[in-house]
């Protein structure tokens, strides 16, 4: 039989074991995003303070081989921390307003004023946390790929679906903002759901391709050209010109019958 004085120390014991796990868990934590903060440091000086092409995709391999690290390691804690040391370093972070969908883009820095970034995709289902890789070429050849700044929902016939506004950086002028259209199924991220039909058939994304210093003065970073309205179930974006100059004109697309269709 337990008595008071060896209770008292079983419980004085727990405590300690639950403030000491907590702290260790917070330091790795804090560690992590430490050692994640000096990768995209050392990319940034390799890139431009010391330009050294290798060491650039290495940092990039240590950045991402960690991130991934952290993310299998620590699944829930990942899914909802600001990683704040992180993305004031130039970490972008998208997630969804129900919390169950997060995207990591960072910028390589392996191309010149093309940007080329990289993602993750950190989702929730059934209870557990999942990441999917970008496995697409970030080396500076092909595909710039883009960076993710918002995540909104869309909920139909039961399922779930995810608007991530992305924006992509081909030079100084030639920019392009759309929305791609993602959904989880079964605990598979699919990023290949067609919800939109245009003039050439069924898509994956919507969006368009237009001249930076033809945007209207504002101080909106980024630009918020590509609009999706919850209330209405409507995506909207300028009409730009034969130089991708954006006009005052909009093309509108409404949520019906299961996709998005323009509105004539």
């Amino acid at each position: 039989m337990l008595t008071n004085y060896n209770k008292t120390m079983k419980y004085t014991a727990i405590i300690i074991l639950f403030f000491v796990s907590n702290f260790t868990f917070g330091q790795n934590t804090h560690e992590i995003q430490t050692m994640l903060k000096g990768h995209l440091k050392k990319m940034a000086y390799y890139k431009y303070d010391s330009p050294n092409d290798d060491s650039v995709m290495i940092e990039n391999a240590h950045f991402k081989r960690l991130l991934l690290k952290d993310l299998s390691e620590n699944p829930s804690s990942t899914l909802t921390s600001s990683f704040s040391m992180v993305v004031k370093e130039g970490l972008l972070i998208a997630t969804s307003d129900d919390g169950l969908f997060r995207i990591y883009s960072w910028d390589t820095q392996t191309g010149g004023t093309m940007r080329f970034y990289d993602n993750v995709f950190q989702y929730s289902s059934g209870g557990k946390v999942y990441y999917k890789t970008n496995d697409k070429d970030t080396s500076g050849i092909g595909d710039p790929l883009s960076w993710y700044s918002e995540i909104q929902t869309l909920e139909n016939g039961g399922k779930t679906y995810y608007l991530g506004v992305y924006n992509a950086d081909y030079s100084n002028r030639d920019k392009a903002q759309g929305i791609k259209f993602f959904t989880i199924e079964n605990g598979v991220l699919n990023t290949d759901v067609k919800l939109a039909k245009t003039s050439e058939g069924t898509a994956n994304e919507l969006g368009i391709g237009y001249d930076f210093f033809s945007v209207p003065d504002n101080n909106e970073r980024p630009f918020k050209l590509v609009v999706y309205n919850p209330d209405k179930k409507t995506i909207t974006m300028p009409i730009v010109d034969e130089n991708s100059k954006i006009t005052n004109k909009l093309t509108t697309y409404k949520f019906k019958n299961g996709y998005f269709e323009e509105v004539k």
